[in-house]
């Protein structure tokens, strides 16, 4: 077989050899998988012929390749291949067996806290996040917890996910920053490659800036719930703020729904109010 790359539009492990030739699992993260076909051109004919059907989900499908029998998954719209690690596939296979709602109760203080919209260029508007504490049934406390709503299985190798079902309690995490904050974080333009500022200052008037959409903060002496918006420019400030420190145990606890942002927010971040289909498809009775 030809070892060609991939030519397609996708996400690749820089420096990293693929354990397959034939899928490029381990160096190909993602591709545009509706790209790929629709442009006919033999070398990536040749590499998405290799990943056949091999189970339809609740939403979107797993395919695995004749050669590795490496999985990959199909979101709901046809359009992105994704990577499934070997590690991941149970928890998107318990994730399939059935509709993964919350009651109404938790419903009621995830609207409360509020989500944190996607970023001006769109990035995150297929997820609708919620940060927060989480108790499970089983008794675990996850005090860097995030409720995230969204239509597609939880394939992303990068987060740390859960399962919705496993939520008994839901309660305003301590590391979590102000819906205020928050907001506007997602609404800060990229002023340099990779980084787009939002300044925050404490009650010591000490300043501090945010790198794009954040929902938490953990900098030893200061509380959260404090951090205020600044005024002024990142780039002015004599001296320069330090960049907040963030918790690297992050748990995205999956739900069903539709994350309800509005296409516009590509360009211009939409309401942060509750859509009412999502609300229908989150919530059950208890």
């Amino acid at each position: 077989m030809a070892k060609f790359p991939f030519t397609v539009l996708g996400t690749s492990r820089l420096g990293v050899e693929p354990r397959c030739q034939a899928c490029r699992a381990g160096a190909s993260v993602s591709f545009n998988w509706r790209y790929a076909n629709e442009r006919n051109c033999p070398e990536d004919l040749s590499r998405i012929q290799q990943l056949v059907h091999w189970i339809e989900l609740r939403r979107g499908s797993l395919h695995q390749c004749i050669v590795c029998s490496e999985v990959w998954h199909l979101d709901g719209n046809a359009e992105r291949m994704t990577h499934v690690h070997p590690k991941r596939l149970p928890l998107v296979l318990e994730w399939n067996k059935a509709e993964i709602v919350l009651p109404p109760s938790v419903v009621i203080t995830v609207e409360s806290i509020g989500p944190t919209p996607p970023d001006s260029y769109g990035n995150g508007i297929e997820q609708r996040v919620t940060p927060c504490e989480v108790v499970t049934h089983s008794g675990e406390r996850f005090r860097n917890a995030v409720i995230c709503v969204q239509l597609d299985a939880p394939v992303q190798e990068h987060m740390k996910f859960r399962l919705g079902t496993e939520i008994s309690q839901v309660k305003e995490s301590l590391s979590a920053l102000p819906r205020k904050v928050r907001e506007a974080s997602s609404r800060a333009p990229e002023m340099r490659m990779g980084f787009s500022p939002t300044l925050i200052v404490m009650p010591d008037n000490r300043q501090f800036v945010m790198n794009g959409m954040t929902n938490f903060m953990e900098v030893p002496g200061y509380a959260a719930s404090e951090a205020r918006l600044a005024d002024g420019s990142y780039f002015s400030e004599i001296p320069t703020p330090s960049l907040i420190q963030t918790p690297n145990d992050v748990t995205f606890f999956v739900v069903d729904g539709d994350p309800g942002w509005v296409a516009e927010a590509r360009t211009v971040v939409g309401s942060t109010s509750a859509p009412k289909r999502w609300l229908r498809k989150l919530s059950r009775r208890e």
